[in-house]
């Protein structure tokens, strides 16, 4: 290279003319690395070292703009500017670049030896992958050359090179765009493209068939190590027409994503080229659900609402907001936040937020964005046609040598977390000690290992890990991968000399899962499936809440409206209209979740966020309206469950869903167990006890994507609470038995009389949903239903525990010791503080009795914080004032006159219930359907009303009790 790189300004990149001798080292060791006659002109070399030159800064900034920062703090005023005004001084930072200079920048970075050794090791990564492209390309451009017959046989030579357009991997490994000096632009990627070479042959005999909507297919040539693909850039719509027609095409694209289970297609990796959306990256095909790892998957493995193209919602601001994001456009996109080097080369730099676009605009007709939901017919349209040309070329596809065999040895990613959760451990690594201490720094990459197991396999899980750990040190992003035909999966990241298997995690090869998909696929599964797609789509019909008065739970007049009888057959109404009619009989639903990124997406068989929760409220009430249509809309919503345990299919169930109460096998039994009694149909108990055969199975799954082994809403204690409402009978003391030896197994002595169920990397919770007061009341059934005499002791030791979280100024337990002071106040809601406690420690009373006051003394006190502690924001009855008032409803016996107090509370809601305005989690997300669900919907506000006209009829479903008021 004749010049220094950086001698052409790239004004853009903070600390350049600091970093400038790293970049201008790396790019004379590029000149030696190409010395053996593959030619890469200066202006390609230039592209390259500006791409190295913005990594380093972006790496390095933080670092470099502590230790300008240290000699005299940024003043207030340069926080309020976007751009520095041009009298801003500038001759700090002057004196600081130049003291850096030269030969001083290794100087300066002596004294932050962790981040020096990984800019070398970047740049040395950089000179690696830039000379395998050029070979690539000088070794490849022959089989170019005939792709492109205006070419005349010679490629055309490399004018430009953009580097880093995707996460790097495997040494820095990144997309390039290549410009060429005709113009033509290709992209290189440092992998093999078999993948989207067999969709593309896929895609070709679809367009042939003209059966379903018609795809452009790029071109691509597969290198078997990197590929070459073209360069698709996007277009607008012509018109409304042109609009339609894209959406019918994106449509055809969910419904191949669904028979080969693609992921990762976001509004990045799908191109709006005019009239047609292309997905650029394939990578993500065969993708298997958690079950098939070996873990707990309580959304029943999703994957159709989950592959990108529909809507899933993300947060950019902590979880304050939903922003909904669909490769196939969902209007105007939310910024994020990004922390960058601000006023650079000014005495005011500092690192500062500003807002940079999410991911690329989608599909836009003229200026305006569109949403995918405000297309749903087209998106339909396209979706069935294409399946159903799928099924009519079923045995052509499906042939030894037909197009899905083509994706039987393809190279896979597979997925085991988001890459910004690996972007968030990165992200703080090098700054302060972490730039200076290899200590400090492996801690900061080990936070990524904290999260739940996503193999069920421990040793391949530890595997994955020790892979993940290598790739986060040279700070690159994880990446594992796999063959659809076999079980085996690898990390792209080697170790020491050797490959990095990870065994085999697949319970079944990838391959053959959607082979068997295909061949079942038929009429009624793609109208199924359509069905729930609709309803996933489908806008929601609500406006927002009317404000409520302050401290309504305390002082506020009733609200004159609706009575609690028209409110309840609003909310039925409302819980029957959202449900999606299936197999005749049988009923589902569609919410949104709450994980993140948030899905839209069937509800599942489960309790509390699923059709079994569902099913309780529509038999309660049924008998509270005596409606014989609700009662049969109840049956309904359990006809999928009982089909599937009626199809031998219950150890299946336990290790999908785990034991939990909240999604998985305790809250299953729960449900079926009340509506057996609520519908009179002793065949409901039968199933529950089919499920509850399956203890041993559902407790074998230790740990699932989300959630703990032992608390209730996920765990071992979950079961216990479900299985508390069945029927004494020796399976239900065998089950109880189970769950109690799992929950002593896992839980720790503190060492002063407390009992507590840490977490991966915290201490023991306080609460009901996932702390030691539910926990606690789990042990009290076991102890009931076995006798047991530890679990006896091990709840009151879980009690002792939970009390030495009070927090006697907020007069509430704070969550846990790892939250910090103790002046700080947990949120007081069923789940989480003073509500959920004050009915445990009733229920721990009336079991374990109370000789010595103590549990009357914490009900005295969380009863005092339950009923100062109104919800005016929420609604719900998991986290919200539904939850509050149901608690107390269950408690008037100790609480007289606060029947008043809970109607007055209701009175100031019944117009906004009835109207469907209840302030729900989905009331504030855009574009979301409406949550029938028990714990977070409308089902569970129905469910107070019940409380309230028909107490009989109301299940205990905030803390099971084993005997049952229906009659």
């Amino acid at each position: 290279m004749t010049a220094s790189p950086v001698d052409t300004p790239f004004p853009d990149i903070p600390f350049l003319d600091i970093l400038a001798p790293l970049v201008d080292r790396a790019a004379q060791r590029l000149d030696q690395s190409l010395a053996g006659g593959v030619v890469l002109p200066l202006t390609a070399r230039w592209g390259a070292a500006r791409a190295l030159a913005a990594r380093l800064g972006e790496v390095a900034g933080p670092a470099l703009t502590a230790a300008f920062q240290e000699a005299e703090a940024v003043p207030a005023i340069a926080r309020l500017y976007d751009e520095p005004p041009a009298w801003v001084p500038r001759d700090r930072y002057r004196a600081f670049a130049t003291a850096a200079r030269g030969s001083h920048v290794d100087t300066l970075l002596a004294d932050w030896p962790i981040l020096r050794r990984r800019l070398d090791r970047m740049c040395t990564d950089w000179v690696d992958a830039i000379t395998a492209f050029a070979r690539h390309f000088h070794q490849d451009a022959a089989a170019q050359a005939v792709r492109h017959p205006a070419w005349r046989g010679t490629a055309p030579a490399v004018a430009d090179l953009t580097p880093g357009l995707s996460d790097p991997h495997g040494g820095g490994c990144t997309v390039i765009r290549v410009t060429l000096a005709d113009g033509t632009r290709i992209a290189y990627k440092p992998r093999a493209l078999a993948a989207e070479a067999a969709f593309g042959h896929l895609l070709d005999r679809l367009n042939a068939a003209g059966t379903a909507p018609a795809h452009r297919v790029p071109w691509v040539m597969d290198g078997g190590d990197h590929g070459w693909m073209e360069w698709v850039d996007p277009a607008p719509l012509p018109d409304a027409a042109g609009a339609h027609a894209y959406m019918e095409r994106c449509g055809g694209l969910l419904a191949l994503m669904f028979l080969l289970r693609g992921s990762d297609i976001h509004p990045d990796n799908l191109i709006p080229a005019g009239l047609f959306p292309v997905i650029v990256d394939l990578e993500c095909l065969f993708q298997p659900g958690p079950a098939d790892l070996g873990v707990a998957d309580p959304l029943d493995d999703p994957h159709l609402f989950a592959n990108g193209i529909l809507p899933v919602y993300t947060s950019f601001d902590g979880g304050a907001t939903l922003a909904p994001l669909a490769a196939a456009g969902s209007g105007p996109l939310a910024p994020r936040p990004q922390t960058v080097v601000r006023h650079a080369g000014t005495d005011w730099l500092h690192l500062g937020e500003q807002p940079v676009p999410s991911f690329a605009p989608g599909p836009r007709l003229g200026s305006v964005p569109l949403d995918v939901r405000n297309f749903s017919t087209a998106v339909l349209d396209g979706f069935q046609a294409t399946l159903r040309t799928l099924v009519a070329h079923k045995t052509a596809l499906m042939a030894p040598e037909g197009a899905l065999a083509r994706f039987r040895n393809i190279r896979c990613r597979l997925l085991l977390a988001a890459t910004n959760l690996y972007g968030l451990v990165l992200a703080p690594a090098l700054i302060g000690e972490g730039a200076k201490d290899e200590a400090a720094f492996t801690r900061h990459l080990a936070r990524a290992a904290g999260r739940a197991p996503l193999l069920g396999d421990p040793a391949a899980w530890r595997r994955a890990l020790a892979a993940e750990a290598r790739a986060l040190d040279r700070l690159d992003i994880p990446a594992f991968t796999f063959r659809p035909n076999g079980r085996e999966a690898w990390s792209v990241e080697a170790a020491g000399t050797a490959a990095s298997p990870l065994g085999p995690v697949f319970a079944i090869p990838p391959y053959d899962q959607v082979t068997a998909a295909l061949a079942a696929l038929d009429d009624a599964t793609i109208n199924r499936t359509t069905a729930l797609l609709r309803a996933a789509l489908r806008p929601p019909a609500r406006r927002p809440p009317t404000p409520l008065p302050q401290n309504v739970g305390v002082v506020a007049e009733a609200v004159p409206g609706p009575d609690f009888r028209t409110t309840l057959r609003a909310l039925a109404d409302r819980v029957a209209d959202l449900a999606v009619g299936q197999e005749p009989g049988t009923l589902r639903w569609v919410r949104l979740w709450e994980q993140m990124p948030a899905l839209t997406a069937p509800a599942g068989p489960g309790l509390c966020y699923g059709a079994g929760g569902i099913a309780v409220f529509l038999a309660e009430a049924g008998r509270a309206l005596d409606d014989e249509r609700l009662l049969d809309l109840a049956r309904q919503a359990q006809q999928p469950l009982r089909a599937a345990i009626q199809r031998g299919e219950a150890p299946r169930l336990a290790r999908r869903f785990g034991p939990g109460y909240g999604r998985g096998l305790g809250g299953m039994i729960a449900g079926l167990a009340w509506c057996a009694r609520l519908l009179d149909d002793p065949a409901l108990a039968h199933d529950a006890l089919a499920l509850a055969v399956e203890t041993p199975q559902a407790l074998a799954i230790e740990n699932g994507p989300v959630g703990d082994a032992s608390d209730v809403m996920d765990g071992a204690a979950g079961l216990a609470w479900g299985l508390a409402v069945l029927d004494p009978g020796p399976v239900v003391a065998q089950a109880m038995a189970a769950c109690g030896t799992a929950l002593l197994a896992a839980s720790q002595t503190d060492g002063v009389g407390g009992r507590h169920w840490p977490g991966r990397r915290r201490a023991g919770l306080a609460g009901l949903s996932h702390g030691t007061a539910g926990i606690a009341t789990a042990l009290a059934h076991i102890h009931a239903a076995t006798g047991d005499a530890r679990c006896h002791a091990a709840a009151w030791e879980a009690v002792a525990y939970e009390n030495a979280l009070f927090n006697p100024a907020a007069g509430d337990w704070q969550a846990g010791r790892q939250q910090g002071s103790s002046t700080q106040q947990g949120s007081s809601t069923w789940c989480h503080g003073a509500p959920g406690i004050a009915l445990a420690r009733t229920l721990l009373m009336d079991m374990l009795g109370d000789t010595d006051g103590r549990l009357a003394a914490d009900l005295h006190t969380a009863l005092a914080t339950l009923r100062a502690s109104p919800l005016d924001q929420v609604d719900d009855l998991c986290c919200g004032e539904a939850g509050r008032l149901e608690i107390l409803a269950t408690l008037t016996t100790r609480l007289p006159g606060v029947e008043d107090e809970i109607d007055t509370a209701l009175n100031t809601r019944l117009a906004d219930w009835t109207a469907g305005r209840g302030r729900l989690m989905v009331a504030d997300v855009a574009g979301a359907p409406d949550d029938a669900a028990l714990f977070r919907g409308h089902a569970g506000l129905g469910h107070l009303l019940v409380r309230r006209l028909a107490p009989d009829f109301a299940c205990d479903v905030l803390l099971p009790r084993q005997v049952s008021r229906v009659s």
